[in-house]
Formats: C-alpha cells, structure tokens, sequence
C-alpha cells in the first residue's frame, strides 16, 4: 500500500459548470449540457463533409467565452495576444484551485506542476510569420505547465504530459508519485482541452468516432460514438499525513493509481484491449492496499463507442465486478485531455456524498453487454452508495495512443480542515 494523497483544493470548468459544486448539481438534476454548435465566433463552421459527403455536425459541449486579464498571471500583452486559449483556461483554473486550497501567497514554493494536454488546434490554424512569442504561447504545449510555474513562482517539478484522453489522469498519477518521492510538498495536477477548429473533428468523424445524433450514450443500446468538448481542471495534492497536519480541508483521498501501455493486446494502434483495462485496474487496487472487487464504483472512460464500451465492461466486470458503473460523458460530452479529470472530480464528490448520479437521459443498456453475468449495475436512477462500510470508487481512461491510466479513491476523513 503506497501513500495516500490528498485532494486538498479543485477547480473545473466544463459545460454548465464554472465550479466543482455546480458540475455536482448539474449532475443531480440530470441535465444535458451538449450544444448544437460552438459558440458565435468561436472557429469557421464552413459545412465540413463527413466521409459519406454529408454534411458533419459540430455538436459539442463548448465553454462561455472567459475574460483573461494577463496582469493577474504574470504574462504580458503581446504574449497574451499569441497564447493559446487553453493555456488561458488552465491558468484561471488553477488560479481557483490554488485559491481553494487556500494557497493565496506568490513567494517561492516547492510545488510541483503537472498538466495534461494533447490537442493543439489554436497552433495547428496558424497561419502568417512565426515569432518566439509563437512558439512559447502555442506551439510549446509545455508552456501548460510552464506557465502556472512561473506565473505563482512555483519551484517543484514541472511537466506537461500528452496521453491523449489519458493526458490529465496521468498528470494526477505523476504528481501522486512526485509528492511519495518528496520531489515537492504539494503538487498541482490537472488537464484541458478545447475544441477550437474543425480538423479533428472531420479526422475523428471520418474514422466514425463521433456520434452522428450527436449524444454520449455510455452503455446504452443506441451508443454510436462520442461528443467533442470543452473541459479544464486542476487538483491540488498533498500527502495525506501533511495535509491533515497542515490542517487542510480534505476534499477527497486517492489511495493508488497506475499506467500501463497495451503493448499488441488489440488489433490496432488506436484500439482498446480487455487485457491492458485488466492490468492497469489491478495495478490501481494493489498500490491502494486494496483488492479490486472492493471498488463499489467505477467511473468508466465510456466514451460510448459500441466496441469500445464492451471492452471496458468486460474488464471491469472481470476484475472489479459486482459493482455499479456509469460515465459523465453522457452529461458533459467527452473533453478529452480532461475528460479522466472530470471522472476524478465526479468520484470524489460521489463517495463524498454517498450517492451516486444518474445521467441525463433514461438508459437503454446495450444488449452486446452480458451485465447480469459481468455483475456490472449501470446507474439508472440517483443511488445511494451501497452498503455502510468505506467506499471505495476506481477512475478508468484509456488515450487512443495505447496509454491506460487507474485512479482509485476513498471517502475523505471525517474530520479535516481549519478551524
């Protein structure tokens, strides 16, 4: 068993919610946060043709417009004017972590910064003479974590790591690892991404990725792929010994965590495989000192390709089953660097509150699924957290480049915080 960490501060922006407590009402009340089209202005939503010469959509889950005052970051006018969207988002997040977790001074810290992003479409639209402002504010996607460093003067490690849609669990397994080792006292971890054209959307849709209804039906008979969108987090770790010393407000605890590549367990680069799910699970519950089938939830990638999904359950259900399972892409859409963020954020308010949501519209469960025989309950209606003893809930991603990453958490201590 590894040592606990502590989610001591966290912030969010995703569709229909500024603040980890709205994303937990927005998933109370059930409601659907995916949008037609991107905001006015946003990108040129010139038709694009999908590979049947159809015109493609461009529902998403897209962020309001957020006014970025460059003073407030230690970034000047011109390099404002040159910086890419999402590290302006990721800025103002962590900004609100950081205030969360009470952490208000600028002097010198030992704080590490670990950022997940693997996107680049502000970059990659481009167009005109390159400067070194450029490169620093949009071609660098290491500027994710650069940026938060220098802009608090924080002097712990700093990486920006690109998993794909594993990028921003990865950067919590990292910054875990980072404070086990005192590499730091305290680490911020978080991801973003922003759908900002419409090159990986057409790639996406041509290889029948995207829904074409335009929806996340996770486990659901009329699954049909995923919805692009906006998304940004960031948590502020400490060991758990120093946070309770500290006297911090203990908002979550991840006990264990793991990656592992698939290696050639799936016929392709870019698939899925039940063997690379299993092992990166149980990797997970070892270092937690726990056994995989004392996870009472898992929060799946469920990025709601059909094929994919039924890999997913297979492996959960062959590891951590009997246990409930749901996804908050079916609420939020899927924000891909950040999407694990959004699963750690949902799971730490689930064993929080010992309930768990359900989504957004009445589920169907696929067929192609054997649930009763995986011991898999797909969340259908808000459920209380089952049982009375500690609750323990596993966070699963995959990134299309083969990465798998696990995150397992339990119940905060009860009591945390200063007085």
């Amino acid at each position: 068993m590894t040592q606990p960490i502590a989610i001591v501060g966290t912030a969010c922006r995703f569709p229909g919610a500024r603040t980890p407590d709205q994303l937990w009402q927005l998933l109370l009340d059930g409601r659907d946060t995916i949008a037609p089209a991107p905001p006015a202005g946003r990108f040129d939503t010139t038709p694009v043709l999908d590979r049947h010469g159809r015109v493609m959509g461009l529902a998403g889950g897209y962020l309001d417009h957020e006014d970025f005052d460059p003073g407030l970051f230690a970034v000047t006018d011109r390099e404002a004017a040159a910086m890419d969207p999402q590290h302006k988002v990721l800025l103002a997040t962590a900004r609100d972590a950081l205030l969360d977790a009470g952490l208000t001074t600028r002097s010198p810290a030992d704080v590490g910064v670990f950022m997940g992003q693997s996107t680049g479409e502000h970059w990659d639209s481009h167009r005109g003479p390159v400067d070194m402002h450029d490169i620093a504010g949009s071609a660098a996607r290491s500027m994710a974590s650069g940026r938060i460093s220098h802009a608090w003067d924080l002097r712990g490690p700093c990486a920006t790591v690109d998993a794909a849609c594993s990028s921003g669990t990865l950067a919590v397994h990292l910054a875990c690892q980072s404070l086990r080792t005192d590499e730091c006292d305290t680490a911020l971890a978080g991801g973003v991404s922003l759908v900002l054209g419409t090159d990986h959307t057409a790639g996406y849709a041509a290889a029948g990725l995207l829904s074409p209804t335009g929806r996340c039906h996770f486990g659901d008979k009329r699954a049909d792929g995923f919805v692009r969108s906006d998304g940004a987090a960031v948590l502020v770790l400490k060991r758990l010994d120093r946070a309770l010393a500290d006297g911090d407000t203990v908002q979550g605890v991840i006990l264990g965590s793991a990656q592992a590549g698939k290696g050639r367990t799936a016929k392709s680069v870019i698939a899925p495989s039940v063997e690379g799910y299993v092992q990166v699970i149980t990797r997970a519950c070892a270092t937690a000192g726990i056994t995989p089938s004392d996870l009472g939830y898992v929060e799946a990638h469920g990025n709601a390709a059909p094929a994919g999904d039924a890999v997913e359950l297979q492996a959960i259900g062959a590891t951590a089953g009997p246990c409930l399972v749901g996804s908050i892409k079916s609420t939020i859409g899927h924000p891909e660097a950040a999407g694990g963020l959004a699963g750690i954020l949902k799971a730490a308010l689930v064993l929080r509150h010992r309930t768990i949501p359900a989504g957004p519209r009445p589920l169907s469960p696929t067929s192609t699924v054997d649930w009763k025989g995986l011991g898999l309950t797909p969340v259908r209606t808000r459920t209380d957290w089952p049982g009375t003893g500690p609750a323990y809930a596993g966070v699963n991603t995959y990134g299309l480049s083969g990465t798998f990453v696990h995150v397992v958490l339990g119940e905060p201590p009860v009591h945390s915080g200063r007085t």
